[in-house]
């Protein structure tokens, strides 16, 4: 199955994109340059049409001898496990495990992050998959943090109580972060509607001393919190906050960098960046 999969990936190889690739994803697996919209249909073939035979087999035939040797394995790998665990189905115990396996091959931020983004398995299981994701979350290596973190952005933090996907604020404003009493009782029915929220944000309210991949996902999640929970995210932010200087600043950066909050909200939060 190893190489009959090998022997599909090599049919869609492109020079050109692999160079372009292997700038982006330093210290990642030799690759092949193959094209992420390519990738996904393979992966929907297995899974859905059996081409290699049955998609599980995949899953479970990696490690040891069974290596992967291209970054496209290991993408494509988590890239099946996504869309097979995407049914119904797929039992809590079967897809964790799935889960578990597969975390120790993310040595790289866009296998991490590729995967983590089509896993929606957690969206069926979210109180299971986040506790199983503690150790991970808090873990001391860098890949490990990263894919916890990215799992609480792709899949918990942008969604309500009824699993309904919250669409980001087309424009931050000042009277959105400021403290006061209105903004405190819209606070506690958005607490109660994203019932995540205070659980991610005390999460990320820590030093992240990993690694820059564990950082940078962290001041990624903060930013997107921001401009979808303005007012809960910039009282992390701005009151008893524990987040180290560099990934404080690289959040406020990032909240700068988006197109969502205005000139004003902008400014005022560049006036916050930390002297290092």
């Amino acid at each position: 199955m190893k190489e009959e999969i090998r022997a599909i990936l090599l049919q869609h190889t492109d020079d050109t994109y692999k160079e372009f690739s292997a700038s982006l994803v330093p210290g990642a697996k030799p690759l092949l340059g193959v094209r992420l919209p390519q990738l996904r249909t393979i992966a929907k073939d297995i899974v859905k049409k059996g081409t290699v035979g049955d998609w599980r087999d995949v899953i479970v035939g990696c490690g040891g001898e069974n290596e992967d040797i291209y970054f496209e394995e290991t993408m494509l790998r988590g890239m099946i496990i996504g869309y097979g665990t995407a049914p119904k189905e797929i039992s809590c115990k079967e897809g964790m495990d799935y889960l578990e396996r597969f975390i120790p091959q993310i040595d790289n931020w866009s296998v991490c992050d590729s995967f983590c983004n089509s896993f929606h398995f957690a969206n069926r299981y979210r109180d299971e998959v986040w506790e199983f994701m503690q150790p991970y979350l808090y873990s001391d290596k860098e890949f490990e943090v990263r894919t916890a973190v990215i799992l609480l952005l792709s899949q918990y933090l942008k969604y309500d109580k009824d699993n309904k996907k919250i669409p980001r604020n087309r424009y931050v404003k000042m009277e959105d972060i400021l403290l006061n009493a209105s903004n405190e009782k819209q606070s506690v029915s958005t607490k109660q509607k994203y019932p995540y929220l205070e659980k991610i944000l005390k999460a990320l309210n820590r030093e992240f001393k990993q690694g820059y991949y564990a950082q940078m996902a962290a001041a990624w999640t903060l930013a997107e919190s921001f401009v979808c929970f303005p007012y809960e995210t910039w009282r992390l932010l701005a009151e008893d906050c524990m987040i180290d200087s560099w990934t404080y600043n690289k959040a406020l950066q990032k909240i700068r960098e988006s197109r969502n909050p205005d000139k004003e909200v902008k400014e005022f939060i560049k006036n916050h960046k930390i002297s290092v």
